[in-house]
Parts: structure tokens; sequence; C-alpha cells
């Protein structure tokens, strides 16, 4: 993980963003689309709803009509983008961020959370 390097050299707010960066990486290419930023391709990627033409979704695996499976689709796209608005995009757009320890290590944690749902779901393309 690129991530491991700079949490070595106790640049906390490098190792969260470069995890950051690597997971919004792995979405855009799971997808093949770099036409939106993160936070949006996460609302989109994870919806209920259809994909379109152009706009594939992710699925966790299982029965798509059950509560629990619809649950984790909301949870995930939430999630997501959450974690691009209030982790990446404040270790990407302040020169300082005073985290302890402990929260980076939760950001990180949270991104690897991401990144597994990301590679248990499958893509699925429009008909």
């Amino acid at each position: 993980m690129p991530a491991a390097p700079l949490w070595a050299a106790e640049a906390r707010q490098d190792a969260v963003l470069a995890a950051a960066r690597s997971v919004n990486r792995r979405l855009q290419q799971k997808l093949n689309r770099h036409d939106i930023g993160a936070t949006d391709l996460c609302l989109q990627t994870f919806d209920l709803k259809d994909p379109a033409p152009g706009k594939p979704r992710l699925r966790f695996p299982g029965d798509g009509n059950t509560p629990t499976w619809r649950a984790r689709q909301e949870v995930a796209k939430y999630l997501a983008a959450g974690t691009f608005l209030a982790i990446r995009n404040v270790a990407a757009h302040e020169d300082e961020v005073s985290r302890t320890e402990q929260e980076a290590l939760e950001h990180l944690a949270t991104l690897s959370v991401l990144a597994r749902w990301i590679e248990e779901c499958a893509t699925e393309f429009a008909a």
C-alpha cells in the first residue's frame, strides 16, 4: 500500500492522502470512469438504480432483492462519498491537519474497508 512508507516516516497526513488516492484510482479503474470527481463517482457507483450507458455500478454479491443487500449498497454509497469528503478532501486541501496517530489509523481503516468493498463488488454494465 502506498501509505506504508509514509506512515513509517510519521507523515500521517501524507499517508492518509496516499491511501485515499489509491482507493480513488482503483475505483476509477474498476469502472473505467475518469470523467467525474470521487464523491459523485461514489454516489453513482453504489446507487441502487440500474446501470446506464457510461455509468456502470458496483454490486455486492447476493440477492439484490433483500433488505440487507439493499442496505449494504446504500451504506457503501454514503460511506464512500463521506470518506472522500471528510477524510480525503481534508488531507488534500489543508496545509497541516492536526490528527492524532489513533485518528489517522481510523482514517486508514475506513479507507481499507472501502477498498475491500470495491474489490468485493462486481461491476455491472448497462445492457
